[in-house]
């Protein structure tokens, strides 16, 4: 029987291991922590009054193989409120946009013939001091929502994303995680083999023959390997804890890893005694504010007194060092200044905390990933096989939108599956 080794536990690992495993393929699936999921992380914390998700909490629109492998587990979903407001000096104003110039950037965006990096598109169109709003504008939606550097990413990918109608968002009925211990049965009942808590070191190759070193000393064997890790392990150097040594090397892959971007996030869930931000406005899905942690979303419709900030890209980065009761001290003041409550009020209104530092998180170091100007190429080169016996799968290969998504990473594991599957034909 032919034998396939997954590295990495995530929606990736999980999705491709299940794929196999319906095909009567002997998979083992190593998974670096002692839980599996990944950047999905659905936290069951007696403080909260209900099941939190300190990763990956959206489902951003009508995605179909989510969608679908929801139905085919039963797992059920709803609809979020997705109103968007703006906070000033405790003011709540409708969202309407980033600037009047919105609609004139996106028609530049669309217009230009050769890719170029955001940063540099806006330097060449808009470097004028009437557009300085602007600018500010697109570098804090890139950076928060996208998570991208605006020196790599690529503007015709954001142009792709932003142009598009994702439709309603949703949230999974009890977190994310209903969908990873689907997979995880699934597979287990399919015959597949889990090793947590085993991270992979070294992988021996040569054609169809493999050996993978783990950090716990343990040999693996097996025909092929497909490597469902964040795109930031690929990246990793010699010298970082995530770095995964090939033998013999494959050079062309790990230098097109390189050329994905890979940005940093923060999450931020309080839960307080009462929903103050309901004395603004009572319908509010998510308020944006000028301050250090300028993105907050509530739970509508569910109705609960749960808050969760978000830092993304440079504003992560610029506190990821920083200890969880310092970031908890910025979001709070963050409240304070954005609400014009006093910051001690707030602190005595809060029943529970949780920061979610992802840039510190082992085994991943940051969100999710960014399209630069040279990922169209970078992802060509990783969905090809190194000689049908190392395959590549994650969000980071996905090519449509919206990238960086649980979706992302179930598609393209679906097409790494179906490679292999040829390969064994």
């Amino acid at each position: 029987m032919n034998s396939v080794i997954v590295i990495g536990g995530g929606a990736a690992g999980l999705m491709t291991a299940y794929e196999l495993s319906k095909h009567q393929v002997q998979v083992t699936l190593l998974e670096a922590k002692n839980r599996l999921g990944g950047r999905i992380h659905t936290l069951n914390d007696n403080l909260f009054s209900q099941p939190i998700e300190t990763g990956a909490e959206f489902i951003h629109g009508n995605l179909p193989v989510t969608l679908d492998l929801l139905k085919e587990a039963g797992i059920k979903h709803h609809v979020i409120n997705d109103k968007m407001f703006h906070l000033e000096k405790g003011r709540l104003k409708k969202q309407q946009g980033f600037t009047d110039d919105w609609n004139v950037l996106m028609k530049q965006m669309a217009s230009i013939e050769d890719d170029m990096s955001l940063g540099d598109f806006l330097k060449r169109y808009f470097h004028e001091d009437k557009y300085a709003g602007l600018r500010e504008s697109v570098k804090g939606f890139a950076g928060g929502f996208d998570l991208a550097d605006i020196n790599t990413a690529s503007t015709k990918a954001l142009c792709r994303e932003w142009s598009e109608d994702m439709g309603d968002q949703y949230r999974i009925d009890g977190g994310y995680k209903k969908l990873v211990d689907y997979l995880e049965a699934q597979c287990k009942n399919n015959g597949c083999n889990f090793s947590t808590g085993c991270c992979a070191k070294k992988i021996s190759w040569k054609k169809h023959e493999l050996n993978i070193l783990t950090m716990c000393s343990r040999i693996y064997k097996g025909d092929k390997v497909i490597l469902a890790v964040p795109v930031s392990v690929l990246q990793a150097d010699i010298h970082s804890e995530n770095y995964i040594e090939f033998e013999p090397s494959i050079p062309e892959h790990m230098n097109a890893a390189k050329d994905i971007g890979f940005g940093s996030v923060i999450k931020i869930i309080l839960e307080f005694d009462k929903s103050f931000w309901k004395e603004k406005k009572d319908n509010a899905g998510f308020i944006f504010t000028n301050e250090r942690v300028p993105t907050w979303w509530t739970q509508l419709p569910t109705d609960n007194s749960i808050l969760t900030g978000w830092l993304g890209g440079e504003k992560a980065n610029s506190l990821k060092d920083n200890t969880d009761q310092e970031i908890l001290q910025i979001a709070l003041q963050s409240l304070s200044n954005a609400f014009e409550i006093p910051v001690e009020d707030l602190k005595n209104q809060l029943k529970a905390s949780r920061i979610a530092n992802w840039c510190k998180e082992a085994d991943i170091k940051g969100g999710y990933s960014f399209n630069t100007v040279k990922s169209v190429e970078a992802k060509k080169i990783l969905r090809q096989p190194v000689d049908d016996t190392i395959f590549f799968a994650g969000e980071a290969l996905f090519e449509g939108t919206p990238g960086g998504t649980v979706e992302a990473a179930l598609s393209s594991a679906k097409k790494t599956a179906q490679q292999v599957l040829k390969t064994l034909k």
